[in-house]
């Protein structure tokens, strides 16, 4: 049997907004189903994947349940709202792989060095191992260096999501995590998938790269 191909995406700021929370004054993501909301273009972005025969595929840090601020029961039900809010767009996640570990963990349980929790490649790996993923032929997409990194670790290709800001790309390079392309929000991503499925000669003109960034400074598209 072939191996399949796969995107696979960050779910905080990539799938779904962050929470400001008045009472601290953080920005953190969400707790609760209420506070899940997909970002805009999202949905219509991976019904475009998953018909360009990719699978769809979340993986996430969450250690929320770790750090105490939700229940398993919530994470669940976040992940179901998250699910639904897509599906009912004509899109579809085939499978959700969280890390729930913290080296900081309020509980135990969850206080251990892990191999899964990113920058390190496991869960893409176990992806990879369940589901017959050829990670060479895989993207992974994030708006994290944790993200970038893990891909690279993993032999993904790599889009990092992000408003094109030269600190971004200076926190890249202290960590040696240079992504393939830049894009500033999945439907981004979803074109740049589109121009390379199409050998499309323009589609290193589309996703930006941090070389690019720093010469231009902040580029604005014209398009």
């Amino acid at each position: 049997m072939s191996k399949r191909r796969a995107i696979f995406l960050d779910r905080d700021g990539v799938i779904n907004g962050m929470v400001f929370n008045a009472e601290f004054g953080t920005v953190d993501s969400p707790a609760n189903p209420d506070e899940l909301s997909l970002l805009p273009g999202v949905a219509n972005a991976i019904a475009e994947l998953n018909q360009r025969d990719y699978l769809v595929i979340v993986i996430s840090n969450q250690p929320g349940i770790a750090k105490g601020r939700f229940s398993p029961e919530l994470l669940e039900a976040m992940t179901s709202r998250m699910m639904a809010r897509i599906g009912a767009n004509g899109g579809k996640v085939d499978a959700t792989y969280y890390c729930l570990h913290h080296p900081e963990a309020v509980q135990a349980e969850y206080r251990v060095v892990c191999n899964c929790r990113k920058p390190k490649p496991g869960l893409l790996l176990k992806a990879a191992g369940d589901l017959s993923i050829d990670l060479s032929q895989s993207f992974m997409v994030g708006d994290g260096v944790t993200d970038v990194l893990a891909g690279l670790a993993a032999g993904t290709r790599t889009i990092f999501i992000n408003s094109r800001k030269c600190y971004a790309c200076d926190a890249l390079a202290q960590y040696n995590a240079e992504p393939e392309f830049i894009a500033a929000n999945l439907s981004e991503v979803a074109e740049i998938i589109r121009r390379i499925e199409a050998n499309h000669p323009s589609v290193s003109e589309f996703g930006w790269t941090c070389a690019e960034i720093s010469e231009a400074g902040l580029p604005q598209r014209t398009r």
